[in-house]
């Protein structure tokens, strides 16, 4: 498996495929090293239909009229008013982002048919959504099963006794009204809440006796350099009504995939019992500790069985590592001082609202470690696992928390936090990225922080809690900083001494700075913007006391929020994922392959003669700068380097010096718009793909030169497939000569072809391929 080995990057696609089982969530499970069959003949020992589950749902909007409610069995999904979805889905996704305030708040109708076999039927039956925001109601079969509060963390229901051989249908109500008892309790947060079955669902089949959802854990009680410890839990449920004989077989693997060792336990199960069996593996000699440069995952294989007779597998994947906090001394792992640097990040893209395809979570991911970052904060909420699996495959450490945003309820909210907190260290606790669990956003309550703490450590002993701090003096007086195990400050930057002086005891780590507002395009508020950073990082970077810093934030997003609606622009990048020239400032300050990088365009007609600002960022020890091939001067030890530069209508070249090598960066002036270039990432949707493309539009000059204007781009869509632009228009933004909007499939395959006009230039056209589905086995 050469392509899991750290410095051999995979790509997108071969990284989703390998990373399947860390769809907890979703119960996947990979298969044991050897290919057995349960009881029941050739039929698998575990069934998870996720790919072709998540299609073929049918939604309606709002309050449902037909008698008998929307769960009632039929098939009037097929009349006005209902369309056919795949999830994710989002009910939000069009009226976000909009220039209006006030997006729906209110419930929506999924429904979908499913069939099963006699003898499938007469197995344990789970439907699993992976999140619900923020209240869901199930039925099967018009009858009720149960309300789920699985707006972040998702849920899990045993539907065996309401399935039958044949059709089956399931209804799901979801509402994101709010509920001032469901996190994050704030009616308006600084986020939007985006109602829907915003993640992937899965019908998932097993035998009587089985492993249940998150029933494997694993911990390293022990490690150092020479020697590990490894202890592995395993949950098992016996469901008949007779005591059975449970057999577990735990097959320890290595980064390679190569059997590092091998356990079997046994032990009696009484009826309908609940059994934690527990494995150690003494002393694996030289682990392949896991770390941002070194990502070593290793596995553990479970084959459960009901006596001699296979009954169950599942697998989970860890690492080995050790980390500290320190109060003087900041962030350790595996004994050496590590700097965290990161990024907040949030779970949306304009047309799509937070129902992300697979690879856009995983690029996420990517886009942070190309800028540097080996660190993550989920604000304000648990994201997607396959987000985290990423964050795993690619070395990047995760501080997540539960839903929260400057708000703290009653009794009833204090309980669902713990509920979600649970839930949250449930589903992750395996992930060797996340070293921090977070209890709160910008609020105080030590009674709950001493409750919310309790409750993490009884469910996860070998992490710490955090919660994010903005008035450090107030919650000092009200005691709150000394609850959690590590204490974040949300800004505050340029008083950090004052803070660490008043909390001499406290082990400290920046969660949020700058916040610097800069829309992609308006170059000056760019300059600006990274001007900003780089002032508040020079400041925590240089106080060793301080653990890291996490910038406020990755991307822009979408917001309600009085302050900032309809989105926020203080990320590094945009909301489609476009680079500003922030993300390059990072990326040369925090990387150290050598770089130079010219900031912004070099076309300002009709400025000739006219003095211009030009930066670079580099990471090198000098940069000269040319324009026309004249030498403009030498820029040392700064970043960024800036020159005035009378404009012309000439080439603009940065040559870098590093270690004796050149590193160039060129701008070139651009004359007339003429010509649209397109591309699709990818261009091929595979079946078993989420179904989203990325289209990117530059206006260009005759020679390929991009022209930073800023207008509409229209779309006109021919095949199994429609543009997802805000508001549900087929149109999106360019700014600076460049646009991104997502392109997303129905569930027919053939191509899709994009017709893009822009102003008065010709139009252009694309084409996506949307293959045919792949029938699951």
């Amino acid at each position: 498996m050469d392509q899991d080995k750290p410095g051999k990057m995979r790509t997108r696609r071969e990284f989703l495929k390998t990373s399947a089982v860390a769809l907890g969530t979703l119960g996947v499970a990979a298969t044991v090293p050897d290919n057995a069959h349960s009881a029941h003949g050739a039929a698998p020992l575990r069934i998870v239909d996720s790919l072709q589950f998540s299609r073929d749902w049918h939604f309606r909007l709002g309050a449902f009229e037909e008698p008998g409610g929307g769960e009632a069995r039929g098939t009037f999904e097929e009349r006005p008013g209902w369309e056919r979805v795949a999830l994710p889905h989002s009910f939000n996704a069009q009226n976000t982002f909009v220039p209006v305030r006030g997006y729906y708040r209110g419930s929506g109708w999924y429904r979908r048919h499913f069939t099963l076999s006699g003898e499938q039927a007469s197995r344990k039956v789970f439907l699993e959504f992976a999140a619900a925001f923020s209240l869901a109601d199930l039925w099967v079969n018009g009858r009720y099963v149960g309300q789920y509060m699985g707006g972040f963390t998702g849920f899990c229901a045993d539907v065996t006794e309401f399935v039958e051989a044949g059709d089956n249908l399931v209804a799901v109500r979801v509402t994101n009204v709010h509920n001032p008892s469901v996190l994050p309790g704030k009616d308006i947060p600084d986020y939007d809440l985006y109602g829907g079955l915003y993640r992937q669902a899965a019908l998932v089949i097993k035998n009587r006796m089985y492993v249940p959802q998150y029933g494997i854990r694993i911990t390293t009680p022990r490690v150092s350099e020479k020697a590990a410890v490894v202890r592995v839990v395993v949950n098992v449920h016996n469901g008949y009504s007779d005591l059975r004989q449970g057999t577990v077989k735990l097959v320890l693997c290595d980064p390679a995939e190569k059997i590092v060792a091998v356990k079997t336990i046994t032990a009696p199960l009484g009826p309908s019992e609940d059994k934690t069996i527990e494995a150690t593996f003494e002393a694996l000699p030289n682990p392949e500790l896991w770390s941002p440069e070194t990502p070593r995952m290793y596995s553990v294989y479970v084959r459960l069985s009901d006596g001699d007779i296979p009954s169950d597998q599942d697998s989970a994947s860890f690492g080995i590592r050790w980390y500290q906090f320190t109060v003087n001394d900041g962030f350790f792992l595996n004994g050496r001082r590590l700097e965290l640097r990161g990024m907040n990040r949030h779970q949306d893209y304009p047309g799509l609202g937070n129902a992300l395809a697979d690879h856009l979570q995983v690029r996420d991911v990517e886009l942070l470690k190309e800028a540097g970052a080996n660190f993550v904060r989920l604000s304000h909420y648990p994201q997607h696992p396959v987000l985290l699996d990423a964050c795993d495959r690619l070395g990047v450490l995760v501080y997540e928390e539960i839903a929260t945003w400057q708000f703290i309820g009653g009794e009833q909210f204090v309980r669902n936090a713990e509920l979600m907190m649970r839930e949250m260290i449930a589903r992750d606790a395996n992930h060797p990225s996340i070293i921090l669990w977070g209890m709160m956003n910008e609020g105080r309550s030590r009674l709950m922080f001493e409750r919310l703490k309790r409750v993490a450590h009884a469910a996860d002993p070998t992490r710490l809690t955090v919660y994010a701090e903005n008035k450090p003096d107030e919650g000092w007086k009200l005691g709150t900083v000394e609850a959690p195990d590590v204490l974040g400050i949300n800004y505050n930057t340029e008083r950090i001494d004052q803070v660490h002086a008043l909390l001499p005891k406290c082990k400290l780590v920046c969660s949020e700075h700058s916040n610097a507002i800069a829309q992609r395009g308006d170059l000056d508020a760019e300059m600006k913007q990274i001007d900003q950073v780089k002032a508040n990082l020079d400041i925590l970077e240089s106080r060793r006391y301080m653990a890291g810093s996490v910038l406020w934030c990755m991307h822009d997003y979408g917001t309600d929020y009085w302050a900032s609606w309809p989105e926020q622009h203080s990320g590094a990048i945009d909301s489609t994922r476009l680079p500003k020239e922030l993300w390059f400032y990072l990326k040369s300050r925090w990387t150290q392959q050598p770089m130079v990088h010219l900031c912004g365009h070099w076309t300002w007609p009709g400025e000739e003669g006219k003095p211009r600002v030009v930066t670079v960022v580099t990471n090198c020890a000098s940069v000269e700068l040319f324009l026309g091939g004249r030498s403009q001067g030498v820029r040392r030890g700064e970043n960024p380097m800036r020159w005035d530069v009378p404009y012309e209508a000439s080439p603009l070249k940065a040559v870098g010096n590093s270690n004796g090598k050149e590193i160039i960066d060129k701008l070139r002036p651009a004359g007339s718009p003429a010509k649209l270039e397109l591309t699709a990432e990818p261009a091929l949707m595979e079946a078993d793909s989420s179904g989203v493309s990325e289209l990117t539009m530059s206006v260009c000059d005759a020679q390929g030169v991009r022209v930073p204007i800023s207008g509409e781009a229209h779309f006109e869509v021919n095949g199994p497939g429609r543009v997802r632009g805000v508001g549900g228009w087929p149109k999106t933004k360019i700014s600076a000569g460049v646009g991104r909007v997502a392109l997303e499939k129905s569930g027919m395959p053939g191509e899709i072809t994009v017709r893009v006009t822009f102003a008065n230039l010709p139009p252009s056209e694309i084409s996506v391929q949307n293959s045919e589905r792949k029938t699951l086995t």
